[in-house]
């Protein structure tokens, strides 16, 4: 086996919190041909992340310079690295072990060694690994593995890849003008036509903590709805079809993925190339597959549908199944102070309510871990439930209707009041009646297609 050599970079900026522990992960890998990079963005701790850097010798590459920001330590390091492969590790992330060995094995046993490799990855909190990214329990090897499908879907983490040097001489490096996000500007350009190659296993621990850039520079969502206008701007309808079989489709999927990150103006600019689509014929057939899997769930014995859950993961499990002609009757919620409140002009009712109803109602559970929730509405005597997360596979396959969306983001409406929140809710109901009267209309669509 050639054991070509791999530059592990390590940029950090004030890190000595974390950063001893990203430099051991990186020291231990079990690939022996690496070299460790430490570029100080110019860190004002009193000389602590220096030192930190310093203690480990000659066992890592040290590299200083001004402060410039990320994108300006990362290009520094490129234009320094031995390796022939680039690996980027955040000062506050870690890698396991084999993160390196497994990537480049993949990379010899596939035959293209200048594939650029991406893996699943673990998140920490507080030391403690709370959540995996299974990549491939969301999407297929296919869609994964196509040009920039991962990225359009925000499914990268930078220190998941493992990048031959021959891609910063094709397309460039990092975007220095761009505080925030320079890596997903950068994956776009180097992923676009290319073959990547999953390895589908976690390599790397992303660690959650409130210090994150994402979370305390204020330009970052500006810079996120400008990043993903770019990217609806620049791909093309060929590329558009061979990532998700369809401009439509895949107008309508980043809508509802920008609107659920809260990036509105991005959301605006794809809804409205969605609303000039025309609806293809099988948006009906594949709405009419998904009514299906909802009644076999309770044997057709319900006439309600209840989002348990009304946070976020409801919000957006609302949004997606309004779009697919699915009504949604009310929200229930274990935190009290919720009920008797509007959600999207949905009541969230209470809990005992919910179980007066619940031998004709279909609770959808909508939790970043549904498992207890489920487990006590069994406890209470439901029988008819799923969760977002079951639903999640049926609904990334079928398109939304466009009509529903169309008073979604129009100039000078304030959607944040209250009354407006009741039309569109009023609105989007009359939207799903009259589309539920149009699929009667085309049964023989519905008859040749069902699950």
């Amino acid at each position: 086996m050639q054991m070509p050599l791999v530059s592990i970079v390590i940029p950090v900026y004030n890190g000595a919190n974390y950063m001893r522990e990203a430099i051991d992960s990186a020291l231990a890998q079990t690939y022996p041909n690496i070299e460790v990079i430490i570029v100080n963005d110019g860190s004002k701790d009193e000389g602590e992340t220096e030192r930190i850097a310093l203690s480990y010798g000659d066992r890592i590459r040290y590299l200083h310079k001004n402060n410039g920001g990320v994108a300006t330590a990362l290009n520094y390091a490129i234009e320094e690295m031995k390796g022939d492969y680039f690996s980027w590790l955040s000062h506050d992330d870690l890698y396991y072990p084999q993160k390196v060995e497994k990537q480049i094995e993949a990379l010899q046993n596939s035959g293209n060694e200048r594939s650029i490799v991406l893996s699943d990855v673990d998140f920490m909190e507080t030391d403690v690994v709370t959540t995996q990214l299974k990549l491939s329990n969301m999407h297929t090897v296919e869609q994964l593995q196509n040009s920039v499908f991962p990225v359009i879907e925000g499914l990268i983490h930078g220190c998941s890849l493992l990048i031959h040097k021959s891609h910063f001489e094709r397309v460039g490096q990092f975007d220095e003008s761009l505080i925030t996000t320079q890596d997903y500007d950068l994956w776009f350009r180097m992923f676009r036509y290319e073959r990547l190659l999953y390895v589908p296993e976690s390599l790397i621990i992303g660690r959650l903590h409130p210090d994150q850039g994402s979370r305390t520079i204020p330009q970052h969502q500006t810079e996120r709805n400008q990043l993903y206008i770019g990217f609806i701007e620049q791909l093309t309808e060929l590329e558009m079809n061979q990532m998700y079989g369809s401009a439509y489709r895949f107008y309508a999927r980043i809508s509802q993925f920008l609107q659920a990150n809260k990036l509105y103006a991005a959301y605006q600019y794809s809804n409205a190339r969605l609303q000039e689509e025309e609806v293809p014929d099988y948006a009906y057939v594949d709405i009419h597959k998904l009514k299906l899997h909802l009644m076999r769930i309770t044997n057709g014995c319900t006439d309600r549908i209840c989002i348990f859950g009304a946070g976020v993961y409801g919000r957006r499990l609302l949004h997606l199944l309004q779009g697919r002609l699915v009504q949604i009757d009310c929200f229930c919620d274990n935190n009290t102070e919720k009920w008797k409140t509007f959600i999207e002009g949905l009541e969230c009712i209470s809990l005992d309510r919910l179980v007066e109803m619940r031998n004709r109602t279909l609770v959808i559970v909508a939790n970043e871990t549904p498992e207890p929730i489920v487990q006590q509405l069994k406890s209470l005597g439901f029988h008819f439930l799923t969760t977002k997360q079951e639903l999640d596979s049926v609904l990334s396959e079928i398109s939304p209707l466009k009509w529903v969306s169309a008073f979604d983001g129009l100039e000078g409406v304030e959607y944040t009041i209250n009354d407006v929140k009741l039309l569109i809710s009023q609105f989007k109901k009359v939207i799903i009646d009259m589309g539920n009267q149009m699929l009667l209309r085309i049964p023989n669509h519905c008859e040749n297609n069902s699950l």
